[in-house]
């Protein structure tokens, strides 16, 4: 019976402390995210890839922390004006991304992400980059849609590229506009599996289609 109870409270001790490691973890994500929808320079950006790394180097089985170190590199290439460095973010976000992958496989987030690279590297080059990032772009959205077909970012990261691409390659803002419109209702719909996932990408879709008539 001692034996018993001695199993029961050591059992119980271990609970305790990952409930409050989850915690610790969850808060310190929380706190991050916050601070995500209010970056403004590129410095921001930098500065909060690092708070992620901290807590991925802390917790090691967790993607998400990966996935947003990820995704901040992305934002952080296309926000620095200087050419030469937003390489240099894109092999940040690759390598992080990589990561994530491996402790998440088959994970429709992380496919919108490799999207995103994708495009990101597209946008420092577009003439030159096409053939090689404009499909492995598209492949990438398609796969995350194959996943999870209720998810709105793939279509959003489709109908940004569409918008953007001349009229003569067949995008532009009327082509776009459908797309975007998917996108709008896939997020209208759309619920997260927890409050750490992705949230991103439905204001900038609202603000894509009050620009076109």
């Amino acid at each position: 019976m001692k034996s018993v109870l001695t199993f029961l409270v050591v059992v119980l001790c271990f609970t305790s402390i990952n409930r409050a490691d989850d915690e610790k973890y969850i808060a310190a994500m929380k706190k991050n995210l916050i601070q995500m929808d209010s970056m403004k320079t590129v410095d921001d950006m930098v500065d909060l890839t690092n708070a992620f790394l901290r807590i991925a180097n802390a917790e090691k089985d967790k993607w998400l922390p990966y996935y947003y170190a990820s995704q901040l590199c992305v934002l952080s290439s296309f926000t620095d004006s200087v050419k030469s460095k937003k390489d240099e973010y894109l092999d940040e976000a690759d390598k992080y991304l990589a990561i994530a992958d491996s402790l998440q496989p088959n994970e429709s987030e992380i496919y919108v992400l490799k999207g995103f690279i994708c495009q990101a590297r597209l946008q420092v080059d577009p003439m030159s980059r096409y053939m090689k990032y404009g499909f492995q772009m598209n492949e990438n959205f398609e796969k995350a849609i194959a996943l999870d077909p209720t998810n709105p970012r793939p279509e959003y990261l489709k109908g940004v590229t569409l918008f953007y691409t001349p009229e003569q390659f067949g995008g532009g803002a009327k082509v776009a506009k459908p797309v975007l419109e998917v996108a709008l209702k896939k997020f209208n719909e759309f619920v997260p599996k927890n409050e750490l996932m992705p949230h991103w990408g439905k204001q900038q879709v609202e603000d894509f289609l009050k620009q076109i008539p």
